[in-house]
Parts: C-alpha cells; sequence; structure tokens
C-alpha cells in the first residue's frame, strides 16, 4: 500500500480544521447531550460516549481530509463559485446604479 506524500502545511491544516470540526460537533452534543442523541440513534448513552471518546477525533480527521464540514441542519451552505457569481451580480448592479447616477 502506497502513501501519498503531502506537504506538512496541509497537514497542519488539516489538523486545524478537524479540531474545528470537532469543537463543533462537541458543543452541538453538549447542547442536547449524550443521552439525547442516543435516544434519536436508538442506542445507549454509553456507546455515544464510547464513540467519542474512541472515535470522533478520527472522523473529524477524515471530514477535514476529504474537505468536508459540518453545518446545523437548517442551514443555507454555499460555494465559493457561488459566493463569487452573487458578489459579481452585485457589483454588475451596483455599476449600474451608479451610472445611472451620474
Amino acid at each position: 500500500m502506497s502513501t501519498e506524500q503531502v506537504s506538512a502545511e496541509r497537514v497542519e491544516s488539516t489538523r486545524k480544521t478537524a479540531a474545528r470540526i470537532q469543537a463543533v460537533i462537541l458543543q452541538r452534543l453538549a447542547g442536547i447531550t449524550q443521552d439525547r442523541a442516543a435516544a434519536c440513534m436508538g442506542v445507549s448513552a454509553s456507546t455515544v460516549s464510547r464513540a467519542v471518546a474512541d472515535d470522533l477525533e478520527r472522523v473529524c480527521q477524515i471530514m477535514a481530509a476529504l474537505g468536508l464540514q459540518v453545518a446545523e441542519a437548517d442551514s443555507i451552505v454555499v460555494s465559493r463559485d457561488e459566493i463569487r457569481a452573487l458578489e459579481r451580480m452585485a457589483c454588475k448592479y451596483l455599476q449600474s446604479r451608479i451610472e445611472a447616477d451620474s
């Protein structure tokens, strides 16, 4: 099995992103409690506790390496390309307003 080499900067960036993902998950879990999360999953609270203790950090690292993020269920996630398109449209609109006022 071969391992692809990545820069130390990329490794550090992935580690920091994983830490942010983990912090978001832990904050949310603290807000709803492990008991509630376990009930929603149909497992015991101890199962959730073990998963958090044993697996959460690694899962967050995988998510970061894959370029994934976590977001609230009612959030709307917009890509960079969509933001750029919106900015271009806003710029064109504002330019036309300025030209019309001149």
